[in-house]
């Protein structure tokens, strides 16, 4: 307290203002600050060059920063000065708001070197707009002098953009809280980017010891055997990497919200087919199946919740079976040989290892085993091969026993898979064409190695592994299930073009020697890395699709 002045923000009386202010030569006392740095002198010390400006920039009378701090250090934020904020409209516009009551409304003196007293606070002001304070407020020249008036709009509503966060969280956080302004917040978002590390010396290629002259350059953007960089572009370079970062964490949050977006509609569009599926086609199946958007949706996939009972009935049930059949079928085969039963179990076990399903002692093995048992009970004369193994699995992941037999014994009876279980060499060589015919269709640079430059590959002994599995040993699991829920509907031709596709995408390891090929395509060859199960079943529709030439 000085002078009997209580400082205070509470308004002072009209009278008393009016009087307070009529004294002549009264100013504020100086603060003792010896060696303190002007403004100038500030702003000379943390000038940043305009390296970073295009030469054929022109920038003339443009706020390019919000308002000075000086004007907007000492400002109450209260309840009125935040409702003058306010007042500002989106264009930079203000609004005068009406004087609250028991406020003096000061003019500015004519006197230019009249001081306020130091009890005089914006809470002793009216609820004025900026404008009129700054003429209160202004003791120097600034640079707001040279601006047209627009451009002091523009810089006002620049000022309030940038206090806006921390006035709303003032408005929002207990007294006492320590403020969070936005330049506080851009601090600490630089601050949260590391810098380069200094460049070390590479042993490799200056294995001489740094000595304390040179370690004393070191620079973070180049490394310690160049010459040194001078500061200025040091600091240049920083500056632009970490605009580099800064754009390329952009980059990676565009790019992850794009992925997110992408599994949301990914995951709608499957909600939509399943509905589709349950609500339209399965009640009227006779009626939608030759509609040509009926054939879009299974080649968009089935919904695995749907999906036992879409095969079951795209399969059919030719053979006339049902779960009695498959009881007996399983009582006979008690009857099959030892060694037959041992080969059966494990085969099983190693079907889909990726999943773990099928592992011995699980209770998925043991269907697996009872459905191949009955199966080669059922069809004696063809007896338990290797190769029915796994599609009696994937048909097991979606039906029950019973239905897993009779869908088994269905798509067992189909031609081409008929035809490599009978070992009919009429039907083998037709569907060895086939395929052979289409391959050079699509991929002819491909056929011609195959036939020229790797004769003894040419026949079923590539063709027969992918096609008699029905593509289970050499697909994954989701893979082969997007593949059969085409297959299931439209039949032995979609092997066809699988077969092509696949080996479109394997193309470019394929031009090889026989051992290479089969190592691929062979019977022991591992699961193939094609791609997503999306991507194979792009390269499936392209390969039975004839160019328009």
């Amino acid at each position: 307290m000085h002078s009997g002045l209580q400082r205070s923000g509470a308004s002072i009386p009209g009278s008393t203002a009016q009087s307070f202010l009529s004294v002549q030569g009264v100013s504020r006392r100086k603060t003792w600050a010896p060696g303190r740095k002007t403004v100038k002198q500030l702003e000379d010390e943390y000038h940043d060059s305009d390296e970073d400006v295009p030469e054929d920039a022109v920038i003339w009378n443009v706020p390019i920063s919000p308002l000075e701090p000086f004007t907007t250090a000492s400002r109450d934020p209260s309840p009125r000065r935040m409702s003058s904020l306010s007042s500002l409209s989106s264009n930079g516009q203000t609004y005068k708001h009406p004087s609250a009551p028991n406020t003096a409304v000061m003019a500015p003196h004519p006197n230019p070197h009249l001081g306020l007293p130091r009890s005089a606070t914006t809470g002793s002001f009216p609820n004025e707009p900026f404008t009129d304070m700054f003429s209160l407020r202004e003791r120097h020249r600034s640079w707001q002098n040279d601006l047209s008036s627009e451009a002091k709009q523009i810089s006002l509503a620049l000022e309030v953009h940038a206090n806006k966060p921390s006035i709303d969280s003032k408005l929002n956080t207990p007294a006492g809280s320590p403020p969070n302004s936005a330049l506080s917040r851009r601090q600490s978002n630089v601050s949260s980017l590391s810098l380069p590390p200094i460049q070390k010396s590479n042993v490799m290629i200056d294995p001489l010891p740094i000595s304390k002259e040179k370690e004393a350059v070191l620079a973070r953007t180049r490394p310690s055997w160049l010459p040194p960089k001078n500061k200025k572009e040091e600091r240049k370079h920083l500056k632009e990497w970490e605009r580099m970062m800064a754009h390329s964490a952009i980059a990676d949050r565009r790019r992850a919200a794009k992925q997110l977006e992408e599994l949301e509609s990914s995951r709608q569009t499957k909600d939509n087919v399943e509905r589709i599926w349950e609500d339209h086609v399965l009640p009227n199946w006779d009626a939608v199946m030759n509609e040509p958007r009926t054939r879009e949706l299974w080649w968009r996939g089935v919904n695995p919740k749907i999906r036992g009972e879409v095969w079951k009935r795209a399969i059919g049930n030719g053979l006339q079976l049902s779960s009695t059949s498959y009881s007996k079928a399983l009582e006979r085969s008690s009857s099959l040989d030892e060694d037959v039963v041992k080969q059966i179990s494990v085969d099983a076990a190693a079907a889909f290892p990726e999943t773990g399903l099928f592992k011995e002692e699980t209770p998925m093995h043991t269907s697996l085993v009872d459905v191949l048992k009955a199966y080669a009970a059922y069809r004696p004369y063809t007896g338990y091969q290797s190769c029915m193994t796994r599609p009696a699995a994937v048909l097991l992941l979606n039906m029950e026993p019973s239905d897993a037999f009779i869908a088994l014994a269905n798509t067992l009876n189909r031609s081409l898979p008929n035809a490599f279980l009978t070992n009919d060499r009429q039907g083998i060589d037709k569907w060895t064409g086939i395929v052979w015919s289409t391959l050079k269709y699509k991929y002819p640079k491909l056929h011609d190695h195959l036939i020229q430059k790797a004769q003894e590959v040419y026949g079923e002994e590539l063709v027969r592994p992918m096609l008699e599995s029905l593509f289970t040993r050499h697909l994954d699991l989701e893979t082969t299930s997007r593949l059969w829920d085409v297959y299931v509907f439209e039949g032995d031709k979609l092997l066809v073009r699988a077969f092509t596709g696949v080996l479109g995408l394997l193309e470019s390891g394929l031009y090889g020697t026989k051992e290479e090929i089969l190592a691929v395509l062979g019977q022991r060859a591992a699961v193939l890395e094609v791609g997503t199960s999306g991507e194979v079943m792009k390269a499936v529709r392209e390969a039975g699709k004839v160019d328009r030439r």
